[in-house]
């Protein structure tokens, strides 16, 4: 079969697609990787033919969503698919679109997270659920099914009627590769040397006012007498969206800061504690390696961290939007190391048991299957 994974970022696709698109190619099937144009696009163009279209990532416009549907329907015509995988709210809505105009009629669609829309009240956040919510209920119905990484958001959908019951599928988290991401004492994270001897509590994610960076930093303030920890932020912000520059987030007195980095594993190995203070999240993939790499983690209770923490037994829920709370959940971790430690350890088994990447292709290829597909 001729299949295609569709995604508004190339490096979505490196990070999230690559393995269900690999178990189908050892299949015999053709995938095709359709994406814009990036800095990931040369590693994923090393093991499957990418088809590249131009999307304007910063609007839900109707119009503008139109207007990328039919950009994309010429550029999905010649592959003559017989199936679409896309993940995300606008390449939900306009793939599914594109696809229809021109008669592919498998069609899957995942939604990772409800996004920042679902994090605020003010009239720009409510319009844009308006716009949203109306666009997927004029296309998920033209999908086979439609996967959630989290029962929340499932019941979510189910319950505003943007999808049918009976279409919808939870497979819960992207999954994680258990061995790639495992704890080694020979993975070496020279960032941190200027911290070595500290237990380092780490958060990494892109600087936004959703994911919580604000109360990371504000919970490192309130710790900032502890001479035995020290907090790392890695991550950069994104433009065109509510965050933190470079410069506040690099010139904080109690916090280390790091770029953006691709040693994400080596630097949760020589770390103590994962942090992810989000205000939102579908199934949060750095608390999937953090838990691989047998860390605790303490994150908020929001909607996606609260099915992806255990609490009290693999890390600490606290309150969402509080860095107070988020500070006295994290020195709870660094006052029993033992608690810590069993919490990675029991982090690391169920990593290993329910979300290794092997056991969530599986579950994706099972899909595929009940509808006549792979």
């Amino acid at each position: 079969m001729r299949i295609g994974f569709l995604s508004h970022s190339d490096m979505s696709i490196y990070y999230f697609r690559l393995p269900i698109m690999r178990a189908l190619k050892d299949a015999g099937h053709k995938v095709y990787a359709i994406m814009p144009k990036g800095a990931y696009e040369k590693r994923v163009g090393a093991e499957f033919e990418c088809v590249f279209y131009d999307i304007d990532g910063a609007s839900i416009n109707p119009l503008r969503v139109g207007k990328n549907a039919l950009n994309l329907a010429k550029a999905l015509a010649p592959l003559h698919l017989d199936m679409l995988q896309s993940a995300a709210h606008k390449s939900n809505v306009f793939g599914t679109m594109a696809a229809s105009m021109i008669g592919i009629k498998n069609i899957f669609c995942l939604v990772e997270g409800l996004g920042s829309a679902y994090t605020g009240d003010s009239w720009k956040h409510k319009i844009l659920r308006f716009v949203l919510e109306n666009l997927y209920k004029n296309t998920l119905n033209k999908a086979k099914a439609c996967i959630f990484v989290s029962e929340a958001d499932a019941k979510f959908f189910s319950e505003k009627k943007l999808c049918d019951k009976d279409k919808i599928k939870v497979i819960k988290s992207v999954g994680i590769n258990c061995t790639d991401f495992a704890p080694s004492p020979e993975l070496a994270a020279p960032e941190l040397e200027p911290l070595k001897g500290k237990k380092i509590v780490l958060m990494a994610a892109r600087a936004l006012v959703d994911k919580g960076v604000g109360e990371f930093y504000e919970a490192a303030d309130i710790l900032s007498a502890r001479k035995d920890c020290a907090f790392v932020f890695v991550g950069s912000p994104v433009k065109g969206k509510a965050g933190f520059s470079t410069e506040f987030l690099a010139s904080h007195a109690n916090v280390f800061y790091l770029p953006w980095s691709d040693n994400i594993k080596a630097l949760l190995n020589a770390s103590y504690i994962y942090a992810l203070p989000s205000y939102a999240e579908g199934f949060p993939r750095t608390i999937l390696e953090a838990m691989a790499m047998a860390k605790p983690c303490v994150a908020s209770k929001a909607r996606g961290c609260n099915e992806a923490v255990c609490d009290g037994q693999t890390g600490l829920l606290c309150e969402v939007r509080s860095g107070a709370d988020l500070a006295a959940k994290i020195s709870q971790l660094l006052d029993d190391e033992n608690l810590a430690f069993n919490m990675g350890q029991k982090a690391r088994q169920i990593a290993q048991s329910k979300y290794d990447e092997s056991i969530v292709v599986k579950e994706y290829l099972e899909l595929y299957k009940s509808f006549g597909i792979c």
